[in-house]
């Protein structure tokens, strides 16, 4: 519960869709009707609303202060609810991983993930990761099957700026892409596995454009390589995110782009 009026955060993965039925469970035992107001796969997140008002409300820390080794506690309800309100501890064992997951909008690389080994079972996704000062940085989310003390959470930067944008406008602020960085080693591999001539290296690889988004409107495609926004080079999708959400609702972007070996150039608005 991010706002004492009854927003909530939790993965894509446990709201499932817009129409889900929602079942809110208070550590009191109260039973709350839940509505899912958002939900996207690529990103794992979802924000839910339930009609009440001076809830408790979690307090956010910056996930962007963390260092490996900083000690965390993720909280959840692994393997159902018979073992509801467990607490496991442990570090933060790596920042800045990148995990790729299936969707069924297709495959997804889910960047920027905050790796730990504190036991994080089915169950535990939607729940917080908190740092020692009791502060939610990070969202568990998924967990590495064939090893132990391998799970990653959303950053709580990422899941603060789309929770502040679905209260304060309806929803998220995207440009509409599923995708990610692009290294010379993916580079070598796409080239050997599909053929395709890559002119570049670096950038931000669209693997699929979402269709009614600003990218889709752009004529953004599958395949196309973000080089630069605004004349400023990228190396890759964490830069492509961090400027749109400096461009704000509204924004426009010039991205420069290669479809094949040909440069091209997109004006997008927000």
């Amino acid at each position: 519960i991010v706002s004492s009026d009854g927003y909530i955060l939790t993965n894509d993965h446990v709201a499932v869709s817009l129409d889900a039925e929602i079942v809110v469970i208070l550590k009191n035992g109260d039973e709350l009707k839940g509505k899912v107001l958002w939900t996207d796969p690529t990103l794992d997140l979802a924000v839910i609303k339930v009609d009440e008002t001076g809830l408790p409300a979690a307090e956010l820390g910056d996930s962007s202060q963390l260092v490996v080794g900083d000690p965390v506690i993720a909280i959840g309800t692994p393997l159902g609810l018979q073992f509801q309100h467990t607490t496991t501890a442990g570090i933060i064992s790596a920042l800045d991983r990148t995990v790729e997951v299936g969707t069924e909008r297709g495959q997804n690389f889910m960047e920027d993930l905050i790796q730990t080994d504190a036991s994080i079972n089915p169950g535990n996704s939607g729940g917080p990761l908190v740092n020692i000062q009791g502060q939610i940085i990070g969202i568990n989310t998924v967990k590495v099957a064939s090893a132990e003390g391998i799970g990653f959470a959303i950053p709580s930067s990422t899941a603060k700026a789309i929770g502040d944008q679905i209260i304060s406008h309806g929803r998220p602020l995207r440009l509409g892409v599923l995708g990610g960085s692009l290294t010379p080693a993916l580079a070598h591999s796409i080239r050997e596995q599909t053929g395709l001539k890559l002119a570049v290296e670096r950038g931000a690889f669209i693997t699929r454009v979402i269709a009614d988004t600003p990218a889709a409107a752009a004529g953004l495609a599958q395949g196309d390589i973000i080089t630069a926004v605004n004349g400023q080079e990228i190396a890759g999708m964490r830069e492509l995110r961090d400027a749109v959400q400096q461009a704000g609702f509204g924004g426009r972007l010039r991205l420069t782009y290669y479809r094949g070996e040909a440069q091209l150039q997109a004006e997008v608005t927000l």
